[in-house]
């Protein structure tokens, strides 16, 4: 999961303290008092050579990874250690959401340079803890080693899902709806105030807190995955929107081998982007379609008995859902625009590790 960012020279704001007094031990029993929520399915957690888990029987367990770099994935100077930690486990979440499934049990590795103190790893785990409960997700274990120089994160969420609701990318086929969750586009452009401080944005300041707060604080759809997993709808294929709307949707398309037609005049922009972006000469369609880590839900249904879920979802989930499209035979995506013109996507809009943006 990409967090792409301005990698400008790092400041150290967490100078050492004791980490070498208190050691990888006594740092690993300083996290695990400090983690407040418990989960009955634990039998064994935090201090033996494996967790031990108990699980219910008729589901699928889900596993998911990811690993975390610095000024690769984050950068301290726009990122607060809480905001690092909740972020951590979040962007896990939102990949077991996007199966279907519900959160159970996380594992967390972290290299430690000798530069970082003790106080910036109480607030790190502090957001992490905030999630953990939030979500209902117990840290059962994971390693504590040295980095020769930057900070490196590597957590796996391990989740269940319904044996016969687990949600994959390749299942839609041409006439099914293309839905997604809230709204795109805001993350993107809060990184990009995030890794402009001296740029002069135009517009209300609480704008820009709005467009900046979806970045450094998302908030994973495992509530509306569970609401589709148990409704009466027809999920196809789903994927969490990471890298941009363009470029997953593309991970569908391509495993259901299909094409797919977007409307620009549906794709759901929020009040705060089409605001700010007009005021700074932007235009907001482009982060919507290009810009990454919304974590918003992009799913497909049958088109059959598809009616009023954009009401339901409020009423069930307190979160707007909205038709973008449609899935084609036709390979490719093509946008139609507010006075019906096509036009061919060419290349997926968003986030690749090794070629940046796309």
């Amino acid at each position: 999961m990409p967090w792409p960012g301005t990698f400008s020279k790092k400041v150290n704001k967490y100078p050492a303290m004791d980490l070498s007094k208190l050691g990888e031990f006594g740092l690993i029993s300083r996290f695990q008092s400090r983690l407040k929520f418990r989960s009955s399915q634990v039998i064994q957690g935090i201090g033996d050579d494996c967790a031990v888990l108990s699980l219910n029987n008729g589901n699928y367990q889900v596993l998911t990874t990811d690993a975390l770099v610095e000024n690769v994935h984050f950068n301290l100077k726009t990122h607060t250690p809480e905001q690092l930690g909740w972020k951590t486990l979040a962007v896990n979440i939102s990949d077991i959401a996007a199966m279907g499934g519900q959160p159970k049990f996380a594992v967390i590795s972290i290299g430690i340079p000798k530069s970082f103190s003790v106080e910036f790893l109480d607030r790190f785990y502090k957001g992490l803890n905030q999630a953990s409960q939030k979500y209902k997700v117990a840290l059962v274990g994971g390693d504590t080693v040295a980095s020769p120089k930057h900070l490196f994160i590597n957590l796996a969420l391990l989740g269940e899902t319904i044996k016969k609701k687990v949600f994959t990318r390749s299942g839609a086929r041409p006439g099914d709806k293309i839905f997604v969750t809230g709204t795109l586009g805001d993350s993107a452009l809060g990184l990009r105030i995030l890794e402009t401080p001296g740029k002069k944005w135009k517009g209300p300041e609480a704008l820009g807190k709005k467009l900046t707060q979806r970045h450094l604080k998302p908030e994973p759809r495992v509530a509306e995955a569970a609401w589709l997993a148990k409704s009466k709808y027809k999920v196809t294929s789903m994927v969490d929107i990471s890298d941009g709307l363009t470029q997953d949707l593309g991970h569908i398309l391509k495993a259901s081998r299909a094409g797919a037609e977007l409307w620009e005049s549906a794709i759901p922009i929020s009040k705060a982007l089409a605001k700010y972006s007009l005021i700074n000469g932007l235009p907001a369609l482009d982060w919507a379609l290009g810009g990454g880590e919304d974590y918003e839900l992009l799913f497909t249904l049958r088109s059959r008995g598809v009616t009023n879920l954009d009401t339901e979802s409020i009423t069930k989930v307190d979160q707007p859902v909205t038709q973008i499209g449609v899935i084609t035979a036709r390979k490719g995506v093509r946008l139609i625009s507010k006075t019906g013109r096509s036009t061919v996507l060419r290349r997926p809009m968003g986030f690749n590790h090794f070629k940046g943006k796309a």
